[in-house]
């Protein structure tokens, strides 16, 4: 999806409690309507499912039965943390709360690029 940053910030924001207008139809779970004139639908449910995750898990489930080496590699940093596929909501849930608890963040020490 183009711009899938610009949409996470603007969800971001709006859930925070900005107004900002603005549709749902670039959100995951927008279906636009299939006939002219009929109602097009927005399932937050999906969205929300998007947003803590789910796609991963799904991935990283399919990818452990299928390719346990490519899972090893992909997700490397999630494995030594103690990361699996069932967790990764409690991962985004945690995460959220943090934000939540402090939102201003910590200012991050600046790379040297390399190319």
């Amino acid at each position: 999806c183009v711009g899938h940053r610009m949409w996470g910030a603007l969800k971001g924001a709006v859930d925070g409690g900005l107004h900002i207008p603005h549709s749902t139809k670039n959100f995951p779970g927008f279906k636009p309507a299939e006939e002219k004139g009929a109602e097009s639908e927005y399932d937050a449910e999906a969205h929300k499912e998007r947003i803590f995750g789910s796609h991963v898990k799904e991935y990283m489930e399919m990818l452990q039965e299928e390719d346990p080496t490519k899972y090893e590699a992909h997700f490397s940093k999630f494995v030594s943390e103690g990361i699996d596929a069932d967790k990764m909501e409690d991962m985004y849930t945690e995460a959220h709360e943090k934000i939540r608890e402090d939102p201003e963040g910590e200012k991050a020490e600046k790379k040297d690029i390399t190319y």
